[in-house]
């Protein structure tokens, strides 16, 4: 048995022996703050990547009349499967997630407006150290 450390919450715990070095976080939440930062990074280091696709899709599309109808059909059988409990936690998942972003955003905007606070207060300085 490895103990770690998890890369996202910094808690130590016990790796699987079936990932041992190379497991990284300690949890489901962890492992999926660890997908966000992969796919983030692989955007800024590909950002071509996701253009002129639209034609390829388009064909695929083409190929596969009714997929995402299907899709939908099967998606919607699963959830008329779902225990009410499992429903209410997959719910709650997406609602966690849409406020978790909602705090990103938010944190962005509060980051921006400080910046441009400090900005003005430097401005001032300057200007009464330069006229005083």
């Amino acid at each position: 048995m490895v103990k770690k450390r998890c890369h996202y919450c910094g808690k130590v715990f016990i790796a699987d022996k079936r990932v041992g070095d190379r497991q990284k976080a300690c949890s489901p939440q962890c492992q999926k703050q660890r997908k966000k930062d992969n796919n983030r990074a692989f955007c800024r280091d590909n950002p071509e990547y996701w253009r002129g696709r639209y034609d390829v899709v388009k064909e695929w599309r083409q190929r596969n009349p009714g997929y995402q109808r299907n899709w939908r059909l099967r998606k919607k059988q699963q959830r008329i499967q779902m225990k009410p409990g499992e429903i209410q936690a997959e719910l709650f998942t997406k609602a966690l997630d849409t406020v978790e972003k909602n705090v990103i955003l938010l944190r962005e905007i509060q980051a921006e407006i400080l910046v441009q606070i400090l900005d003005a207060v430097a401005r001032k300085a300057i200007a009464r150290i330069r006229t005083g």
